[in-house]
């Protein structure tokens, strides 16, 4: 199913609608959501914010009288705002209290400078990951992250398996360059 019919099919049968969209781009959100959560938040904070994600895009789909741009292009933004939100939520609720009795006991082993330096890596990883665009993106994420071959990744983005293969390569070179632009050499 094509975009223009997902939109007409939202329009004309929503429930039907909702959930072709809620089958289309299910794992495109998770995907989103669990790259920005995986480390700070509960799976069942992870679930709640997929489910909140289309719960906006539908009371959103309700209230337009025409859906016009880009239908994956909403949910992968709608799928980042609710992440940053419930990122905010659960480390405010994180309990981070100290006891003064234990503060001698408390002896890090951990390199703050070398995890520092691993969390700015990984974050200009994503961020230069971000900027390939879609579905190159996804299919990066999908390949090195999650290990998915190209016939899985070919499901998700809905491509061939050989326009994957293509994309990934000429995609792994390309951010080979952007990496080399920002400063990043090994």
């Amino acid at each position: 199913m094509n975009e223009n019919d997902l939109r007409q099919l939202i329009k004309t049968a929503p429930e039907r609608g909702q959930r072709a969209f809620y089958d289309k781009y299910f794992n495109y959100v998770y995907t989103i959501v669990y790259a920005k959560l995986k480390c700070y938040a509960k799976p069942e904070d992870i679930d709640e914010c997929v489910g909140d994600v289309f719960a906006h895009c539908f009371f959103y789909f309700d209230k337009q009288e025409e859906i016009n741009g880009d239908l994956k292009a909403f949910a992968a933004a709608v799928a980042r705002n609710k992440a940053v939100d419930t990122y905010r939520k659960v480390s405010r609720h994180k309990e981070r209290n100290v006891s003064i009795d234990d503060t001698e006991e408390m002896v890090s082993e951990e390199n703050v400078a070398e995890s520092a330096e691993t969390i700015e890596m990984r974050q200009l990883l994503y961020d230069k990951v971000s900027e390939l665009g879609e579905p190159d993106s996804t299919i990066i994420i999908q390949k090195y992250y999650y290990g998915r071959s190209s016939k899985e990744i070919a499901r998700i983005v809905e491509l061939s398996s050989d326009n994957v293969r293509a994309r990934c390569s000429r995609a792994v070179k390309k951010l080979r360059e952007l990496l080399m632009q920002a400063g990043f050499a090994r």
